[in-house]
Parts: structure tokens; C-alpha cells; sequence
């Protein structure tokens, strides 16, 4: 099954964090979600992984790529990368594709503007 995101990024170095960013921003992307009433979406939660004094949202480019996560959480949504960069708390980061070789980490002053 094609990825055009991945396809996108693969393209882009892994240093330059503005340009995979335009490309994650517009992307639908597939957020695990912790939900606590199965009949109310919004009582979940994002998930969280804490990593070296930060915290990163967890998010994949295709729900071909969730593997385990999908166990943790049983849900997911689908956001774009600027949706889920205004709803995520503060201070938070985003990790893409985590235990893939092709993950990528976005830190919050690279999609500062995306967040409100």
C-alpha cells in the first residue's frame, strides 16, 4: 500500500525539521488515543511517551505502521499534523512512526505555529 507521506519525507533529510514538517502539517495522520468512555471519543487522551525530560505524542503516517500501540490503546484518530499540533498540551513534541528506522521527532519550536 502506497505512503505518500512517508514516500514525501523520505526525500528530505533528516536535519532539515521546517521542510518534513510542510510535509507532516497538511498529512492525515493516524494518533492513538486513550479513551476512557468508548461512547464519548472525547474523554481520551492522546498517547503519551515520556523520553529524556520530554513528552511525545505519539502519531504514525499510516495505521499499517502502529503495530503494538495499537494494543495500548485500542482507537485511534485521524488528524493532520496541524490538527494535532493545536490540540496537543504545551511543551509537548510529536514523535512520527516511533520503532520504525524512519521515525522522525518534532519538537514544539518547529510547529510552534501550527500550536494554539
Amino acid at each position: 500500500m502506497a505512503n505518500p507521506t512517508l514516500e514525501a519525507l523520505q526525500s528530505i533529510p533528516t536535519t532539515e525539521h521546517a521542510a518534513a514538517w510542510a510535509v507532516v502539517r497538511e498529512a492525515e495522520l493516524v494518533v492513538p488515543a486513550v479513551v476512557e468512555d468508548p461512547r464519548d471519543p472525547a474523554s481520551g487522551r492522546f498517547l503519551v511517551l515520556p523520553h529524556k525530560g520530554m513528552q511525545l505524542v505519539v502519531a504514525f503516517t499510516a495505521t499499517t505502521r502502529i503495530g503494538g500501540f495499537a494494543t495500548r490503546t485500542k482507537r485511534h484518530l485521524k488528524l493532520t499534523g496541524a490538527e494535532l499540533a493545536a490540540g496537543i498540551p504545551a511543551g509537548h513534541a510529536i514523535v512520527l512512526d516511533p520503532g520504525h528506522d524512519d521515525g522522525r521527532v518534532f519538537l514544539p519550536d518547529v510547529f510552534v505555529a501550527d500550536a494554539s
